[in-house]
């Protein structure tokens, strides 16, 4: 089947980009596909105008198939990975690049964007993806118009606001398989011409799907909760101001994790692991008097968008956020039924940022955008460890704490020009200038001796502190030439530059009283980018293809190794190259088929290891139908194939087996709408090969193997969704 994998990938695709006109010409003359409008360059433009790499996940498609996290969009973004630690935090990569998941208060190098809004801690990854207008993965160096932190892309969520008419919509589904259910729904209400207010939420159920043995339960166990207001005002003809608040909860018992690679099968049923660790979906576990393992989230965002229209095509924009999150994770380390160690990761975070910029008139010889910004924010981290009699040095009995506190301030200017040299041929120049400053303290101390004051615990932790405080002074920039050879396509070269702030390390290794380096520098990415893309067959395909390259300096990486019982750090420059496709082509007037492919040969860090979470090749193959199988009744849903080669979770350096293995996903949809009541029942499958594969591992802190956290088993999705 692997085998069967690459050779499909290297020849369907093709014939899918190139083959596809054939099918078209047979096809009848109706409408091609829907403009998709992006916002990328912080002003409305045409997908295919836009001279980037840009990937668009629609809301409609984020609904259909289920999507209830940005980790869902890997799928349908080629050369996008994420993955998931132990304590919920995420790894996100593009064309190979990110920041690990094993890096608590690093920053990441795909920044988050929410309507606006950076969100730059992992956890924010982990928010409902519900209710939203459009996903936009930028890709390339961002760093001009996003900003800091957006080396090597940016994600971009765009919430829905309000329609033009009194509505909305309500929507229940129930996995068959599992008992998991949801609810979510919307209401538009028009209180007149100029006031619009969109309420959206969502409440989800989740029974879980590992089963722990030592507990009796399946796990993970718990709920989602989220609330969105979305108010859009139009005081006068000249001002818009759009005002979203959204308060959100996650709150789970246990996790995915078990063992699932074993070196020493007679070793962890010793321990209590009775099965030796060799069945998937299966664990035991317990953390006795130190607590339950769990996971919990909760934020409040808001957000104030206010767009002045100046005369003459000019606007002036402020837009205004404000983050507030908190979470608590309790991981079982020793992943066994005796409480050897429980991990307990807990944070506390606070955001406000101001923008503002001009934005000239569009369709003039010379176009720009200027702008200011700033950020203040504080985090305070505290991660606490309970041994128990960990089977190390002789047992370790005791309670420690590791506490990291960080206050930031960033000040930014930031400028793009574009110069339209001729109707098709166009320039596009851009720097920002940041001022970046941190200061962070680091304390280690013993909390509880368990009534062992001579154990090792108490003689490794003696009460030590460290503080230190950096200035990034940083200048990102871009360059883009593009030309239009139709209206409707873009041939592009550009340049660019991002840079990720120098971060902290907040963690020290079991007989160390401080990190042994806790500040790590400034990783600095260029980004060379040539591209073609565009419309054709009258708008009934579009087609982007692009070539890039990467060098990075000083990529900030992590991992965590099991030999040392401790996460390490390093500073290491590396590189990354490959090609990057996406196509789709509406067939029929009820029938677009879809597809891309990522191939990224050379993600490798100076000492010539391949990067984590970087696989050489993926694809996605899919079709989506939309029909009438009558005058009352639509018919409508997808097939799609997907695929992902091996990766690394840990790094080649780290003990033990750390891949993942190529796998395959295929999923569908089947709905069926009554017109009349617009009423509509699906069903959505899930995993339908039962796959097996491990979304994240790492080494066992007792040895003996490798812990990882498993991909979802085949699901069937029952649901019913009204509009009114």
């Amino acid at each position: 089947m692997k085998r069967f994998t690459l050779c499909a990938c290297t020849a369907l695709v093709p014939a899918l980009l190139l083959g596809a006109p054939a099918f078209a010409q047979d096809a009848d003359s109706g409408e091609g596909l829907d403009d998709i409008i992006v916002t990328a360059q912080k002003r409305e433009t045409k997908l295919e105008k836009t001279p980037m790499t840009i990937n668009v996940v629609s809301g409609d498609l984020v609904a259909a198939q289920g999507i209830g996290e940005i980790k869902g969009l890997a799928a349908k973004v080629p050369g996008l990975t994420l993955n998931e630690s132990p304590g919920g935090l995420s790894g996100v990569a593009i064309r190979g690049v990110g920041t690990s998941a094993g890096s608590q208060v690093f920053e990441q190098s795909v920044g988050l964007f929410v309507d606006g809004i950076y969100h730059p801690r992992s956890r924010q990854y982990r928010d409902a993806l519900f209710d939203v207008e459009r996903v936009e993965v930028v890709k390339g160096s961002q760093g001009v118009l996003f900003g800091k932190n957006t080396s090597v892309g940016a994600v971009s969520v765009i919430s829905k606001g309000a329609g033009s008419e009194t509505g909305g919509y309500l929507q229940g589904s129930v996995v068959a398989d599992y008992g998991d259910w949801a609810v979510e729904g919307a209401l538009d209400v028009v209180a007149s011409d100029r006031v619009k207010v969109r309420v959206a939420g969502l409440y989800e159920k989740e029974k879980g799907f590992v089963r722990n043995i030592s507990q009796n339960r399946y796990e993970p166990r718990g709920d989602r909760f989220a609330l969105r207001l979305v108010l859009d005002w139009d005081p006068t003809d000249a001002v818009k101001v759009r005002y979203k608040a959204q308060t959100s909860k996650l709150d789970q018992t246990g996790n995915t994790f078990e063992f699932v690679a074993n070196q020493n099968v007679a070793g962890l049923t010793a321990l209590g692991v009775l099965d030796g660790g060799v069945p998937n979906y299966t664990k035991y576990e317990f953390t006795g008097a130190a607590g339950d393992a769990f996971d919990y989230q909760k934020g409040v965002d808001q957000s104030l968008d206010v767009n002045f229209e100046l005369g003459n095509g000019f606007t002036l924009t402020s837009l205004t956020g404000h983050t507030d999150f908190k979470f608590r994770n309790a991981f079982d380390s020793d992943s066994t039924p005796t409480a050897y160690l429980l991990s307990n990761f807990n944070e506390d975070f606070n955001q406000f940022t101001q923008e503002v910029r001009l934005t000239s008139p569009s369709g003039k010889a010379l176009e720009f955008i200027v702008g200011g910004f700033y950020l203040h924010s504080k985090v305070n981290y505290n991660y606490v460890s309970y041994y128990n009699g960990f089977p190390v040095l002789g047992g370790l009995f005791g309670t420690t704490s590791q506490k990291f506190n960080q206050v930031e301030n960033t000040f930014a200017g930031f400028g793009q020009a574009t110069w339209h040299m001729t109707d098709a041929l166009q320039l596009n120049v851009g720097g920002r200038v940041t001022s970046d400053k941190k200061s962070a303290n680091y304390a280690k101390s013993l909390l509880d001796n368990l009534g062992k004051p001579t154990n090792l615990v108490s003689l490794l932790t003696t009460g030590s502190s460290t503080a230190k405080k950096v200035k990034d002074d940083t200048f990102d920039f871009s360059g883009t030439l593009s030309y239009n050879p139709t209206e409707s396509s873009t041939l592009y070269i550009s340049a660019g530059q991002g840079n990720k702030g120098s971060g902290f390390v907040n963690q020290a290794a079991l007989a160390a009283p401080t990190p042994t380096t806790f500040m790590v520098p400034l990783e600095r990415v260029r980004t060379y980018e040539v591209g073609v893309k565009g419309r054709f067959l009258d708008g009934r395909a579009y087609v982007s293809l692009a070539a890039y390259k990467m060098d990075i300096k000083n990529f900030q990486d992590s991992f965590y190794n099991s030999a040392a019982r401790a996460f390490q750090v390093r500073s290491l420059d590396a590189k990354s190259s490959g090609m990057e496709m996406e196509g789709q082509f509406k067939l029929t007037d009820w029938l677009t088929a879809y597809g891309n492919l990522a191939w990224n040969p050379k993600a490798k860090l100076a000492n010539g290891e391949r990067m984590q979470r970087a696989p050489r090749i993926s694809h996605t193959l899919g079709a989506r139908f939309n029909a009438d199988a009558s005058e009352d009744i639509g018919l409508g849903g997808f097939v799609q194939w997907v695929h992902s080669g091996s990766l690394l979770h840990q790094p080649a350096s780290a003990p033990g087996d750390n891949w993942s293995l190529p796998y395959d996903l295929v999923s569908a949809r089947v709905q069926l709408t009554y017109k009349p009541l617009d009423l509509a029942v699906f069903i959505n499958a899930s995993n339908l090969t039962k796959e097996v594969y491990r979304t994240f591992i790492f080494g066992s802190p007792v040895g003996m193997g490798q812990v990882g956290g498993l991909n979802e088993p085949r699901q069937f999705t029952f649901g019913i969704r009204k509009n009114f």
